[in-house]
Formats: C-alpha cells, structure tokens, sequence
C-alpha cells in the first residue's frame, strides 16, 4: 500500500495496477512551464527579432524580414539561431534603437480629390442643362442644306489630327448659341472614344460641355466673327458626360471656313502619361536626370536632380567645373577625377560622392555621366543621372554592424555552449561510475541534447546512505545552456548535500525548493527524491513538478499516482508531500525526463502512455529495458536532454 505524509492510506487499485500506481494525468494538472514557452519559442523571436531589426534599420518589418533572411543566409545558419542572434544582441544592450537608422522612405503621394471630378461633372450639368431646352428640331435640314465648301474638305482631307467641320447655330437675336458638328475626319476622337458616327449632325455644347467651361467656345464664335485663326498649343481640358469627367492636356486650332470653321484637335494624355510615369520613376527611385551644353554654358535638370543636390527649383545648378564645389571634401579627388575623363578621355564615368542636404546630412549620390561628341570629336553636351542612395546606405551600415553583432553573440553563444557541456560532464558522474545502491540493480541513459544550443539542465544522483538506505534522484532544471547548467550543477549539489541530515524526501525537497528559490539569477525545475530501505522494500518519494516515476510490476506497468506539488522554485514555503509505497523482489521502477516524452506535435499524456506500454512489453533486465525504450519512443534528441533511470528491486 502507498501513503502520504498527512495524507491517510490508500487502498490497492481494483484494475489489478501495481500499489501505488495511479494515472498519468496527474502530472498535467502541474503546469509545465517550460514546455509552454517552447511550444512557440522560434515563432517568438523571429517576431522580435524582425521588430529589433526594423528599428536599427529604418525599414517596415516586412523588408526587416527580408534582410533577416539575407543574413542567415550569408551567415550559414538557420532563420531562428540567426533571429536569436540578433535578439540576443539587443538583450546586451548592442543594438541601438532608432536614431542609429537608416533613413526612413518616403511618404506616398496623394491622388486627386474626388472634390475636384465632382466639381467638373457639376458645372458641365449646368451646361448641359442650358442647352437641352433650344430647339433642335431643324438641325437636320441645316446640315442637309449645306453647300460645298472646298476649304472645310481640304482642311479634313489633310489634317494629321482629329478634326471637325463646325458650321454655327444661331438664335433668334443672331447670336451663335451653338455649333453644328457637320462632318468630322477619321481621325476624330473625343475624350470619351466618340468619332463620327457618334458625333456627326449633333451639337457641340450637347456633346462636349467642356468647350463652354473652357471657353473654347467663346473663342471659337470670336473666330467665326473675326475671321482670326485660334492656335492653342497646350491647355488643360475638361469635360463631362453621364455623370464621368475627363481631363487632358490638349492643343487646338481653329480656322475659319466660308460655311463655318474648322478644328482640329490633339489630346496630349499619352504624353502626359509618359511625363506622368517618368515623374514618378525618378521619385520612387529618387532618380535625377540633367544636361549640361557646353556650347550656351546652360544647364537643364529635372527637379529631382535639383533635389539630389539640396538646390531648389529656382536655383542654377552647377556646371561640370563646379560640381566638385557641392561635393564633401573628402570626395573631391573622386569627383574631379570624374569630371576629367569625361574631357579628356571623354569617356562615361560613373561614381559615388557625398554632399551635404538642407538639414544638413550627408547624403550620398551615385552619378553616371557621358560626353556627347560632335562629328570631331570633341565633347558638345554632358548627360547625367543621380540617383540618392542615402537610405541604402545607411541600410547597409546598419546591417554590417548587426552582422558584426550577431558574429559576436555566435562566438559568445559558442563559447558558453562549451562551459555548458564541459560543466555538465564536470557534474554528473559517467554511467559506469554509479553509486552501487543497496538492494537495487540501477541502470542509466544520460543522453546530452545533440543541439549544442539546446543542452539543458537534466540531472541524476545516487548514494548510498550510512544507514542503509538508498538515495536516488533525478531532475530537470529549466531552460537551455550555461544558465540551466549552472542551475542543474546549484540542485544536484545542494541536495546531495542536504541527503546528509538523513531527513525525509518531503523536508529535503522543501529544503531544495528554497535553494533553487534563491539563485541569481533566479530558477525553476524539476525533480523526484526517493528513499528506498532495503530491508522492508519501502519507497519513499517526493515529487516536485516532474513526470511521474512507472512501476512495472507482473507485467503490468502504471505511472504511480503523483501528488500535485509545484515545481522546484515557483513557490516559496511550500511543504511537500513524502509518498510510500511497499515494493516487491523484481519490481522496476523508471524514471526518465521530459526530453524522452515531449515532442511539439503530440500529447504529453498520450506520450506517457505509450511509454507504460513501452515497459509493460519489455524484458526483465534493467539494461535492455532502456535501450528498448530509446529504440521505440522516437523522442528528438536534437530538441532536448534525455535521461532514463531504471531501478531494480533484488
């Protein structure tokens, strides 16, 4: 039968189960932190990493992400120990916060209003309004009693233009008040696709109110009355239909005819597209295009260009001779070496110089250059391109500082992996150099994490008390690394320690729990203590947070029934529970670590299970128990520690 300190008898279990044997569920009702923190341990600090990265970079996380990659790439490591890198550099206080950045992008440019589309569909209704209440009921005997005009047919004919015949409509005072569109060329287009099936025999004001905002209009009746030719070489024009604007760059010209006049039309909206799109290249790239023409002694740059070089729009910008006066002094050999083959050799040059912005920054340009040559030879005009590569810079020097960084966290990283293992070895005693324990057969796997990052704080104790007794442990102190190997060395220690005053396992794990408690920097982990007299078979154990020990027993085998206590170092002034349990010649007690039962994709009690059937198949032999165990539970052993104990009664 099995007891608790405090806690009564308890009766035999009536499945058959080994005394003392109870489910395995009673280790999940004690939370296992350090499980929890793993389950999203990389996912977390990638995410912080790509945080740390985009404020030491300047850059929005998603372009952090990228350059992350970059540098585990070009370091040969995986995305998380690099993230970890960079982490870790933070933590030491290495990475400097934003004012270390680069500079940051540009704001993103706003479109037009819907304000200003309103306000065109609107004064076009007006029109609009206005002209649909004349009559046009006799416009079709108008066009259909037009004689020949030789002047209207030679302007269609040789127009390279959408053009139309317009012949006036007037009103009863004599007035034009509208325009007639009599024939229209091939070529004639409206802003809204319309030609001349659409057009022809309909108003001009009914169809392109725009000609009255513009005033075109007017000017084209000032045309018919003065006889004076109309040239407009660029305007902007605007105009509505069914409720949609349309607005273009547009040039105009108007002649008069003896039945009317004629008109032709351009929209610029392809070339304002390409002027449109070659803006926003040269923003968006922070590209500067500019000519200097070494006959005139002109110089013509774009106002990006101007930009680069901190000038405003009303400012000359500088002609070759001086350019080397904008630069920094220590890019003045470069930049004069530049402008020199471009006149000497007369060849294309490009280079990177430095000059100083409005608000007083450097800001690094690169330049490319070609001479254009007349039919001698000799250099007539310079072109040029800058582009400001300031940000890119700037990305870089932060990046070769988070480069070194992460280089000197690796080696430190390294190195405290070296103390790591080498304590650890320090520490526990080679399985062939165990306590010999009275009236048990031991046997053990202490297996290392085969990631060197990942070695933690397993540990194992054996002794043979001066009264007769055996004491064994085994324990798991929390984390990863020197930190967890020096808290796994601090608990291994002072319970051996502790063992000497003989007391039960409840008091020496009380004793332990306020060790670990008070270690800097600050523990947690977990353990079971037993003591195992040999000449009455009785178990005494305590357990602090760890999986439950399994008796095999018959060849049934049961994890035995855990009281819920806290991990070591979670709660002070805990008391914890001493268990008893009568064990029997050929029982076999198991005791293992986390490392052997938790994987990331399966349950931990599911695990737990399938270690007990593992046991409950296996031979009597302690040794070939554990190397069946090993051989069948699949556990990772790149992830974590893994260490078996297996304990024979005689």
């Amino acid at each position: 039968m099995a007891e608790a300190d405090g806690g009564g008898a308890r009766t035999p279990d009536p499945a058959g189960r080994p005394a003392g044997a109870g489910p395995s569920g009673a280790h999940a009702a004690v939370p296992d932190l350090e499980d929890l923190r793993g389950a999203a341990h990389d996912r977390a600090v990638l995410a912080e990493a790509r945080v740390v990265l985009a404020r030491r970079l300047g850059v929005p996380p998603g372009e952090a992400l990228q350059h992350l990659i970059w540098l585990a790439r070009d370091m040969d490591m995986e995305l998380a120990e690099a993230a970890a890198l960079v982490v870790g550099a933070r933590d030491r206080g290495e990475v400097p916060g934003p004012a270390g950045a680069a500079p940051t992008g540009r704001k993103a440019p706003r479109a037009k209003g819907a304000d200003e589309r309103r306000a065109v569909v609107t004064q076009a209704e007006d029109v609009l309004r206005r002209v649909r209440t004349e009559d046009t009921a006799d416009d079709a005997e108008i066009i259909a009693g037009l004689p020949e005009d030789p002047v209207a047919r030679t302007f269609l004919d040789g127009a390279l233009d959408g053009a139309a015949h317009l012949i006036p409509v007037r009103d009863s005072g004599g007035r034009v008040a509208d325009f007639l569109y009599a024939e229209l060329n091939d070529l004639a287009r409206d802003l809204f696709g319309r030609g001349a099936e659409e057009l022809a025999g309909r108003r001009l004001l009914q169809t392109e109110p725009g000609m009255a905002m513009s005033g075109l209009f007017d000017a084209f009746v000032e045309v018919v009355e003065t006889g004076r030719r109309l040239d407009r070489a660029s305007m902007t024009y605007s105009t509505a239909q069914g409720g949609l604007s349309r607005t273009s760059r547009m040039s105009v010209r108007c002649v008069a005819a003896p039945t009317g006049l004629c008109v032709s039309w351009r929209y610029h909206d392809d070339a304002d597209r390409q002027a449109r799109r070659l803006e926003r290249v040269e923003r968006l790239a922070l590209l500067g295009f500019g000519e200097w023409d070494l006959a005139t002694g002109d110089a013509e740059w774009t106002p990006q260009m101007l930009a680069n070089y901190g000038l405003r729009a009303d400012q000359v910008p500088p002609m070759p001779d001086d350019l080397p006066k904008v630069v920094m002094d220590d890019d003045l050999p470069l930049v004069e070496e530049a402008v020199q083959t471009l006149f000497s050799r007369r060849e294309p040059v490009e280079a990177e110089h430095r000059v100083v912005g409005p608000d007083g920054a450097p800001r690094h340009l690169w330049v490319f250059a070609e001479p254009v040559l007349d039919d001698s030879g000799l250099p007539v005009s310079i072109n040029i391109v800058s582009q400001d590569i300031t940000r890119r810079r700037g990305i870089e020097r932060a990046l070769a500082e988070t480069r070194r960084q992460m280089l000197e966290q690796q080696a430190q990283t390294a190195q405290e992996r070296r103390v790591a293992v080498t304590l650890r070895r320090a520490i526990l005693p080679d399985e062939s150099e165990l306590d010999e324990l009275p009236g048990l057969r031991v046997d053990l796997r202490s297996l290392a994490a085969e990631s060197t990052a990942r070695i933690g704080g397993d540990w194992f104790a054996t002794r043979a008390m001066p009264d007769g007794r055996a004491l064994f442990a085994i324990g798991d102190a929390a984390g990863h690394g020197l930190p967890a190997a020096a808290a796994m060395a601090r608990t291994r220690n002072g319970l051996l320690g502790l063992a000497c005053t003989g007391e039960p396992t409840g008091r020496l794990v009380g004793w332990l729990n306020e060790l670990v408690g008070h270690i800097q920097p600050p523990a947690t982990g977990t353990a079971v203590v037993a003591h195992f007299e040999p000449r009455r078979h009785v178990l005494e154990w305590t357990c602090a947070g760890h999986p439950p020990p399994i008796l095999v027993r018959g060849g049934l085998a049961a994890p035995m029934e855990v009281v819920p206590d806290p991990m070591l170092g979670a709660v002070p002034d805990w008391a914890y529970a001493t268990a008893r349990i009568q064990l029997r010649p050929d029982d076999l007690v198991f005791l293992y670590t986390d490392g052997l039962v938790e994987r990331r994709d399966a349950d931990l009690d599911e695990r737990i299970e399938r270690l007990t059937a593992i046991l409950a198949e296996c031979a009597s032999s302690p040794e070939p128990v554990l190397d069946e165990v090993l051989a069948r539970m699949e556990h990772d052993r790149a992830a974590d520690d893994t260490t078996l104990f297996a304990l024979r009664v005689e």
